[in-house]
């Protein structure tokens, strides 16, 4: 009788989200990178694959020589393995075919001329998976990618079938598949050694044929709460099974004395057995993100019903089918993934046509340098589809507003080089004015687009007639990279005092009209609690004209729609336009008012002028530190460290507001000028309440001021805004 036998392949991913903060990354070198792959050295028998982003990787060679020079040696020595896949982490879902390619491409490449490895695998980021990946993987040279075991449950494949690799094909094109063990990954660290290598033996069998995929994130050994001192130091790994001794060289140690375990590389693994059958799996992610990108309201329901059905043994078939969401839903749950993916889609296209445009020019040295440029402008790019920021769940991703922040200064940089190619071609195009009508966001409405050499403004007719995207491109700064407080499953956790959890009912967008009562407070303003009266806050704007004269831009939208009487059900026609002018470094809105007055209702037209305010909401962002944020106003005499704070709420009369973010050295300046000259300033922060990985955690996302103006039967006013 042959001993029973257990392939066990083991992966790390290491990566850091582009832009992440230095000394994160130093600090998670410190506490995982380093003591991890330290460890590995020290165990030559134990075969691991490595995964790094391509971003992660150029700053361990460019600052950790001594982590590369450890790599190349057990490259040598044939311990390691490393897989490649995007570059930057892309989701490959969403991003091009072009630069799928590219990007990978690009990380096999840095891979080959760092350490002389073929590359054979692919890393998915967050195991994302759609049925057309094993063409465009096929295309550059990949033969397997690693994948969740959940993405086997609804094809109906057991636990004990997914201890084996799989094949499947799209147009022909074929790959191998490696499912991960759900149990494993969940035992390590945090239970001693015993659990896993007891697991291992049940698992095994006399053929000796079968694999379990142990796959962690590094960071997961060394930055996760604990899991330095359990992972590394001498003491205080866990006792019970194990004496104290850190998880990372106990459970090495036990692979290396157990010799029914056999260490291996997934390519070795693929080269000695063959795939156990041909399989095609589903859209599908790993089960958390699933049940993440579901919509608030329905993500409360299918988690309770996916842990009644888990913890129910004779459930255990209908479990098998559920599943949760698609992980591109994202983009719908939250509209600023969205714009940040649509603008990355929309700037490319606009190097595509500047690549096209280079056929006209015939001096070699000017194609030179636009050539060179254009790869520049390519790889600014590459960096914005880095997938953490365009989703959440644990991790804070679209929340974290310094990531959104690198997208957004990627693919203005981008633009820039863009202006710099085509002034190139075109001398005559180095100041510039375009106004563009069409469906930004690809929800079959129109957007428009004003663009100059300083500003790029994103408008929406259709949400309110607000503007959702401004860039002020001398700095490569996107001032409207707000974000929503969106109502969020976990807000219902009894662990949170509901008062301290703010949700917007509208998108944080600029130029938003709303109709309130006399006698709404900052606090209900700034909870977004207070009653509104009319129907323009996203009301549809009909664009009734948008033109050039000369270097100024004008784009003009009016509505009509109605005002509730604070008294009755009664609502008061009104009409109002709103014309905003684009130039040199000046944005300025006009906003006009009128009610109608209807025969026999004049005294309740008196009573909604008598009791409502209008008021426009102008929110902003910074992305500097909090504490070097600066506000004055010189209706003020700022005095008090409560009113020079940026951060906190305050009210006051005036019509002038200025802000500075003294780390980018950049002026944000708002002007405000009616009949009446009576305005009031509300002023707060946009801050979120967010689960992610270290807890509940209040985020900012920006800062908010609200003019408010009494109404009339007829107001006027205009705003300007200046950005140095």
């Amino acid at each position: 009788m042959n001993e029973k036998r257990i392939y066990l392949p083991i992966v790390f991913h290491f990566h850091q989200p582009v832009d992440n903060f230095p000394w994160v990354f130093e600090d998670v070198y410190e506490k995982s990178y380093d003591p991890l792959i330290d460890h590995i050295f020290k165990f030559p028998d134990v075969k691991i694959t490595l995964h790094f982003s391509g971003n992660l990787l150029e700053w361990l060679l460019d600052n950790k020589p001594e982590f590369i020079e450890k790599l190349k040696t057990m490259a040598n020595r044939g311990q390691i393995e490393i897989i490649g896949g995007g570059f930057y982490e892309p989701m490959f879902a969403i991003i091009p075919y072009r630069d799928k390619i590219a990007q990978m491409r690009k990380l096999s490449d840095l891979i080959k001329n760092t350490f002389d490895l073929e590359v054979k695998g692919a890393w998915l980021s967050e195991r994302v998976w759609e049925p057309n990946y094993p063409s465009f993987l096929n295309d550059v040279g990949l033969k397997y990618v690693i994948v969740d075991d959940n993405h086997f449950r609804s094809t109906g494949i057991t636990e004990e079938e997914t201890l084996y690799s799989y094949v499947t094909e799209d147009e022909g094109k074929t790959l191998r598949i490696f499912p991960i063990n759900e149990e494993l990954r969940y035992l390590t660290p945090w239970k001693p050694t015993y659990y896993s290598i007891d697991y291992l033996r049940k698992m095994a069998n006399e053929d000796g044929d079968r694999i379990v995929l142990l796959i962690s994130d590094a960071e997961k050994m060394g930055v996760w709460g604990t899991t330095h001192q359990i992972c590394y130091v001498e003491g205080q790994g866990h006792e019970d099974g194990d004496g104290g001794k850190p998880f990372i060289p106990a459970f090495f140690g036990q692979v290396i004395s157990n010799e029914w375990i056999k260490s291996i590389t997934l390519s070795e693994y693929m080269e000695k057995f063959p795939a156990r059958s041909l399989i095609y799996l589903p859209t599908a992610s790993y089960d958390k993100m699933e049940e993440w990108v579901l919509p608030t309201h329905i993500r409360k329901n299918f988690k309770r019903i996916r842990k009644m059905l888990k913890d129910d043994e004779t459930q255990s078939e209908t479990y098998q089918f559920l599943k949760g969401g698609f992980w591109r839903y994202f983009l719908v749950k939250y509209p600023e993934s969205n714009n940040m993916h649509k603008k990355m889609l929309y700037v490319r296209e606009k190097l595509i046509s500047a690549e096209e445009n280079l056929l006209n020019v015939q001096d070699d040295n000017i194609v030179s340098i636009i050539l060179s440029k254009i790869n520049d402008a390519w790889d600014e790019i590459y960096k914005a589809q880095c997938n953490d920021c365009y989703w959440h769940g644990l991790f804070g991703g679209v929340y974290l507003q310094f990531l959104r922040f690198s997208v957004y200064t990627h693919l203005i940089n981008a633009e820039k080089l863009i202006d710099t190619i085509n002034a190139l071609i075109n001398p005559d195009l180095t100041s510039y004015m375009y106004i563009t009508p069409f469906d930004f966001s690809k929800d079959s409405k129109t957007e428009y687009i004003i663009e100059s050499d300083i500003y790029n403004l994103y408008i929406d007719p259709n949400d309110g007639g607000t503007l959702f995207e401004l860039d002020y491109k001398p700095k490569s700064y996107n001032l409207l990279n707000t974000l929503t407080r969106w109502p969020e499953a976990y807000h219902e956790s009894k662990k949170l005092e509901t008062e301290e959890v703010l949700v917007d009912r509208f998108r944080r967008n600029m130029f938003r009209l709303r109709f309130l009562h006399d006698d709404a407070t900052l606090k209900q303003l700034h909870s977004d609690r207070y009653y509104e009266f009319g129907d323009f806050v996203t009301g549809n704007f009909t664009v009734t004209s948008s033109e050039k004269e000369g270097k100024k831009a004008i784009l003009e939208m009016e509505k009509v729609g109605n005002v509730k009487d604070p008294g009755s059900d009664y609502r008061n026609p009104v009409r109002i336009t709103k014309d905003i002018y684009v130039e040199d470094n000046e944005i300025e809105i006009k906003v006009r008012i009128n009610f109608e007055q209807i025969s026999g209702k004049e005294e309740v037209l008196q009573r909604i002028i008598n009791n409502l305010n209008v008021a426009i909401d102008i929110p902003f962002f910074f992305n500097g530190d909090t504490n070097k944020f600066q506000w004055v106003s010189n209706q003020l005499e700022m005095d008090s460290n409560k009113e020079i704070d940026l951060l906190e709420p305050f009210q006051y009369a005036g019509t002038y507001f200025k802000a500075y973010d003294e780390s980018y050295d950049i002026n944000v300046e708002f002007n405000i000028s009616n009949d009446s000259n009576k305005v009031k300033f509300y002023k707060f922060p946009i801050i979120a309440y967010v689960y992610t990985e270290e807890g509940y955690k209040k985020i900012y996302q920006g800062i908010n001021i609200t003019p408010l103006l009494k109404c009339e039967k007829s107001v006027e006013f205009h705003l300007k805004i200046k950005t140095f």
